[in-house]
């Protein structure tokens, strides 16, 4: 079975990390389009998040439970990634209901300091997760066929 976890997990980074670098952008410049760009790159980073976190679990249940390649060693870093993954989600979620609730949360100073730092977790929790996938992928050698 092909791994489909790969080919949906790169543009949900982009678009996560260009929410974050817009969002910077914004405070420093002021102009409403890069917060607005930047509001667009949450949502449809955390749909593609969501896409990304299914097709992981179906490809890693997939390769757990397959008998003829049991990956012991790796067990536990599947666990972490997923949770990690999981959490990261919930963290953008709550970012872009944040947000989406409140579309000048930027503007008060009160309201920008907590959405900010779910934004800062994100990105956090983002590069984190992309190290435990890439440990798998090139350490573990996990779903790599020579």
């Amino acid at each position: 079975m092909y791994p489909f976890h790969p080919l949906t997990i790169h543009l949900p980074i982009g678009l996560l990390l260009g929410n974050a670098l817009l969002t910077m952008l914004y405070l420093r410049c002021g102009d409403a389009t890069l917060e607005t760009s930047a509001y667009h790159c949450l949502w449809l980073g955390w749909l593609g998040a969501a896409l990304a976190v299914v097709t992981g679990i179906f490809d890693a249940t997939w390769l757990v439970f397959d008998p003829a390649n049991l990956r012991n060693d790796a067990l536990g870093w599947i666990n972490t990634h997923a949770v990690v993954g999981l959490v990261m989600l919930v963290v953008y979620w709550q970012a872009w209901q944040l947000r989406r609730r409140q579309p000048m949360i930027l503007s008060d100073s009160t309201a920008r300091r907590g959405y900010l730092v779910r934004l800062a977790l994100g990105v956090v929790l983002l590069v984190v997760n992309g190290w435990l996938g890439g440990y798998l992928v090139y350490s573990l050698q996990l779903n790599v066929r020579s």
